[in-house]
C-alpha cells in the first residue's frame, strides 16, 4: 500500500506524541496500512530526526511529510498530542 501512495502521490499519515520532555518531542507516525516510523523534534531548534523508519519507506516521503506538519505545528507555538497530514 505504501508504493500504492507513494505512486498516486496521494498520502494520510496519523502522526501522535508519545513521549516528551523539557528539551523533545517523540512521534509515532502511521501510513494507511498500519506500519509506523518514530520520530524525534528539538522543542529549541525546530530540527527534526528519524528515529525508525517505516519498513518500505525508503525514500522518505512518509517521513518528510510528518517531520513537515511536526515543524509546521512547532513553528506556530504548539506540539499537538495528536495531528495528521493529508494530501
Amino acid at each position: 500500500m505504501i508504493a500504492e501512495a507513494c505512486d498516486a502521490m496521494a498520502f494520510y499519515i496519523k502522526i501522535e506524541k508519545y513521549e516528551e520532555t523539557e528539551f523533545f518531542a517523540k512521534y509515532k507516525f502511521w501510513s494507511v496500512d498500519g506500519n509506523f516510523g518514530e520520530l524525534e523534534i528539538n522543542k529549541q531548534s525546530g530540527e527534526v530526526r528519524l528515529l525508525m523508519q517505516i519498513s518500505g519507506d525508503q525514500q522518505r516521503h512518509l517521513f518528510n511529510r510528518a517531520a513537515a506538519k511536526v515543524i509546521r505545528e512547532w513553528r506556530q507555538g504548539r506540539l499537538p498530542d495528536m495531528t495528521e497530514w493529508a494530501s
